[in-house]
């Protein structure tokens, strides 16, 4: 009974270890997928300073002159206007520049409301639609938010 019971540890101490093995390394597009989903749930649970960990100091979106200061004000005042916030997103394409991993454009609709909806209910969605188009840079490991540009977006956007 007692090597029986050792040799179950043992056992599940192994298993649990072997858990712990070096996986390979994600490709790029699974690391930029996994960014903008962290992003999305750092939103979701207002964690703006996480939020903006994955935006560069060099942030700039030009069409409105901001830098990271500013979007950060901007994103700080929605949060708090709203006790829920509920994000969808769709990628709609990604675009690596120079057929490299250094740079990527993100095309990404958008959709935000302070409660709980689907797909289906986006045509009558009291919530902000909005089409994204974000540059990436890889600075590490880690793709990080160098630009964007956003307009309004419909609900064919997320098709």
């Amino acid at each position: 009974m007692k090597i029986t019971f050792t040799f179950s540890v043992l056992a599940f101490g192994l298993m649990t270890l072997s858990g712990c093995a070096d996986k390979p390394p994600a490709d790029k597009q699974t690391r930029l997928l996994n960014t903008l989903q962290y992003m999305e749930s750092a939103i979701e649970d207002k964690r703006l300073d996480d939020f903006m960990d994955q935006v560069s100091d060099d942030f700039v979106s030009p069409g409105r002159g901001w830098g990271k200061k500013d979007a950060e004000r901007l994103l700080r005042i929605r949060l708090l206007r709203n006790k829920n916030v509920h994000v969808h997103q769709s990628v709609k394409d990604i675009n690596w520049l120079n057929d490299g991993d250094e740079q990527a454009i993100v095309t990404v609709a958008v959709a935000v409301a302070g409660t709980a909806f689907s797909l289906t209910d986006l045509p009558t969605l009291r919530g902000d639609l909005v089409r994204f188009e974000v540059t990436f840079e890889k600075v590490g490991d880690s793709y990080l938010v160098s630009q964007t540009e956003w307009r309004r977006a419909s609900p064919a956007d997320f098709l």
